[in-house]
């Protein structure tokens, strides 16, 4: 289970990162939500992308938008965390769009890769 998950989440978040890794993830990805720096992302061929919506969901709901329009990240999927009403807008924006809420994030994501598979 050595899957790579690329991890957009704000400072306060980043527990959410060493949870992952305990669960036996890989993250090669740790940034903010902001600025473009996520459009580096298909570089590390990640496969889950995480994006924190808990806080500047709007800034957020963008990047997972840019994020699923990327044809280099193919059918990956992107696991959004946060609150169903920010959120909003996303379906049918973003493929393979898995939403959750921080506590839920690990069970998430296993979810959404072994579906991948």
């Amino acid at each position: 289970m050595n899957a790579k998950v690329a991890v957009l989440c704000w400072e306060e978040s980043r527990p959410w990162v060493s949870a992952l890794r305990q669960n036996g993830y890989s993250v090669p990805w740790v940034e903010e939500p902001k600025g473009e720096t996520y459009k580096q992302i298909p570089k590390v061929e990640p496969d889950l992308v995480l994006v924190d919506l808990t806080r500047r969901p709007d800034q957020g709901k963008a990047i997972a938008i840019g994020l699923a329009e990327n044809e280099a990240l193919g059918e990956i999927p992107i696991v959004v965390v946060g609150k169903v009403s920010a959120a909003r807008g996303l379906k049918g924006k973003v493929k393979n769009l898995v939403l959750t809420n921080p506590g839920d994030m690990v069970t998430a994501v296993k979810s959404a890769l072994s579906e991948k598979d």
